[in-house]
Parts: structure tokens; sequence; C-alpha cells
């Protein structure tokens, strides 16, 4: 039973990308073809699977693709702008205020020792 869990994706009544892909290049026997075609009667998956790939458009894809690595490169370039034209804030005041709070501290250790000694 193990067996079968490891197994569960790789059903041997599917067809692959590549039988598909002949299957709707014609590049099939007619008994390859006949094979096929009654697989995809049997199985939903099989035949929207087919459905999809015999309505893709390859060059529409490859421009559609094209445009999309187009425009996450234009998406990258904005934010990498973005990030280089960040204005740096302004640290001046908490620069003073850590020196004031050291300096507190040093005066409040003077006082403590000069009452303890004195």
């Amino acid at each position: 039973m193990a067996d079968n869990l490891l197994d569960i994706l790789n059903q041997r009544d599917d067809l692959t990308e590549q039988e598909l892909l002949q299957y709707l290049h014609g590049n099939l026997t007619p008994e390859e073809r006949n094979a096929v075609e009654q697989r995809l009667s049997s199985s939903d998956m099989m035949s929207d699977a087919e459905e999809g790939l015999r309505l893709a458009d390859e060059k529409k894809m490859q421009h559609a693709v094209a445009d999309l690595n187009k425009q996450l490169s234009l998406q990258l370039q904005q934010q990498r702008r973005k990030r280089k034209h960040r204005p740096v804030p302004n640290q001046s005041l908490i620069i003073v205020t850590t020196f004031l709070i050291l300096v507190l501290i040093v005066l409040g250790f003077l006082v403590i020792y000069k009452m303890k000694n004195g």
C-alpha cells in the first residue's frame, strides 16, 4: 500500500505532454491516435488538458510571455530606483538624545560616588 501512495500522481493510463502534443500535431499512426482518443474520452482531466493545448496558440503564448517579462523587468527597475532615492532619515535627534542620556548616567554615577565617600 505504501508503494501505491508514492506513485499516486504517476497513473499509468494518463497521457504524457509529448503524447498530447503529437496527437494535436497529427504525428501519430491511426492506431496510436485511436488509443489516445480512447484515453481522452475516459479521463476528464486529460480531455481538459488536450483542449487547453489545442486552444493555446504558440505565437500568442510567446507574445504574452514576452509582455509579462517586459512588465516584470520594468517593475523591478522601478523598485530599484525607489530604493536608491529613499532619503536618509535625520538621526541628529537620536544622537543628541543618546549623548544626553550618557551624560546623565555619568553624572548620576558621580553623585552616588560622592555621597558614599564624602
